[in-house]
């Protein structure tokens, strides 16, 4: 048999101390019919006294950079290597990899496959390993067989980003503990439910689950059932619909990102009596928000409905809220405020109102509310302001007022609020406008 020759390049760094390193490259040639990678470094390489300087008995730490024709990895192919703590391929022909090729490498705590031709992570690929960083993404992977991440205890981050995988299956993730889980920027469709049943929080904040950027029609409950997940990120896929209940089983929710999907209402019961501290729902088709969307959220801090098609503002929105509020409706289509608008807005909060159709601002709008720290109303079509509309509402920072059809007031733009540390006016400074 007519044996293939493969060229590698392969740097090894050794760090020495915490003040310099030195970085020696050696100039390899294995063969792809199963002797190991390590084997073939000691076998091969005629320079740099490779196996006292690139793989010598030394106590530093070493990290393997491969690139260039390396089409497959083997079995037991770093087992000469037991003190390797980083192993990088990039921009590399890599096709396969055989189960075990990272085993026996106890010290071993960071994996980067990227930008290779790998297309599938057979049953066993990355098994029993104590690595932390397990970095994936731009690559072609499409398939990922049952089994082939397993007892990973200690990882902080798996990033399968930016591949070609269109679904997920129950059984490829078991006994997976981890922090940041990222499966964005793919073309997944379809999840499994049980996908995510035996994979847990490596620690006390949970896992930040990430799959932005694919084709995801709807959050199933059956899904998406893990009681470690505290963040989720599901902007700029294809849902459509909210219903109560979707996010029952993740009982530790803290944030959610549905930016720039396909929304049109928000009903209650999605997240009203929920944890979540953060919700973001930008760049959807959002007209309507039932009054009791957000009830009874008493950390809820941060809501961003801005680039929608609300059209009223009800004053029946975050009732039971308790925290400090940053609230952005900016770019949308409100056309009017309420009587008692914001009146269960707590003390403190943040209102971003700016490019919207709001006209007019009732008398009693601010009723009820003592303070704010910022209040943008600015690119409306307001055309009145009254001096006395937030007669008793103290603003920490400013209001901004511009873009408006607001005339400048003899006092100076200040008078317009009082109680606000400075406001924003068109061609209206003058006697009142102060910045300290």
């Amino acid at each position: 048999m007519k044996t293939t020759i493969i060229l590698l390049t392969i740097i090894l760094t050794f760090v020495l101390g915490t003040t310099h390193s030195a970085t020696i490259t050696c100039d390899l040639i294995a063969t792809p019919y199963g002797n190991t990678l390590a084997t073939n470094i000691l076998r091969n390489a005629s320079t740099h006294h490779t196996k006292t300087s690139c793989l010598g008995n030394t106590d530093q730490n070493k990290r393997i950079t491969v690139q260039g024709q390396v089409e497959a990895l083997y079995e037991d192919s770093f087992k000469d290597i037991p003190k390797l703590r980083e192993i990088e391929i990039v921009d590399a022909t890599l096709k396969e990899i055989q189960p075990g090729t990272f085993k026996d490498l106890p010290r071993l705590k960071s994996v980067s496959l990227e930008d290779t031709n790998l297309r599938e992570l057979k049953s066993g690929t990355f098994v029993n390993l104590e690595t932390s960083l397990l970095y994936l993404g731009r690559n072609s992977i499409s398939v990922l067989r049952e089994g082939a991440f397993q007892n990973l205890w200690n990882l902080r981050e798996l990033s399968l980003e930016s591949n070609d995988l269109r679904e997920l299956k129950r059984g490829v993730f078991g006994n997976v503990s981890l922090g940041i889980f990222s499966l964005g920027n793919n073309s997944i469709s379809t999840i499994e439910a049980g996908t995510f049943a035996e994979v847990s929080g490596r620690d006390k904040f949970g896992i930040g689950l990430s799959l932005f950027k694919n084709d995801i029609e709807e959050i199933d409950a059956s899904v998406f059932d893990n009681k470690d997940i505290v963040s989720l990120d599901l902007g700029n896929n294809s849902i459509s619909v909210l219903r109560p209940g979707d996010l029952r089983n993740l009982p530790k929710l803290s944030s959610i990102s549905l930016s720039g999907n396909k929304l049109r209402e928000v009903p209650e019961g999605v997240f009203s009596g929920s944890k979540i501290t953060s919700v973001v729902l930008s760049c959807n088709e959002i007209s309507f928000i039932a009054g009791g969307a957000f009830d009874d959220m008493k950390d809820l801090y941060f809501v961003d409905v801005s680039n929608n098609r609300v059209k009223e503002w009800s004053n029946n929105w975050f009732r039971g809220v308790e925290s400090r509020l940053s609230i952005i409706f900016s770019y949308n289509s409100i056309e009017a405020i309420p009587a008692d608008a914001f009146k269960n807005v707590p003390e403190s909060s943040s209102l971003d109102l700016d490019h919207n159709r709001i006209q007019d601002i009732p008398d009693g709008a601010f009723g009820g509310m003592k303070g704010l720290r910022r209040l943008v109303l600015s690119y409306n079509k307001i055309r009145t302001w009254k001096s006395d509309l937030m007669r008793n509402v103290q603003v920490a920072t400013f209001v901004d007022l511009r873009g408006n059809e607001i005339g400048c007031p003899e006092g100076g733009a200040n008078s317009l609020v009082p109680g606000a540390k400075m406001v924003i006016l068109d061609n209206c400074r003058g006697k009142g406008f102060k910045f300290t």
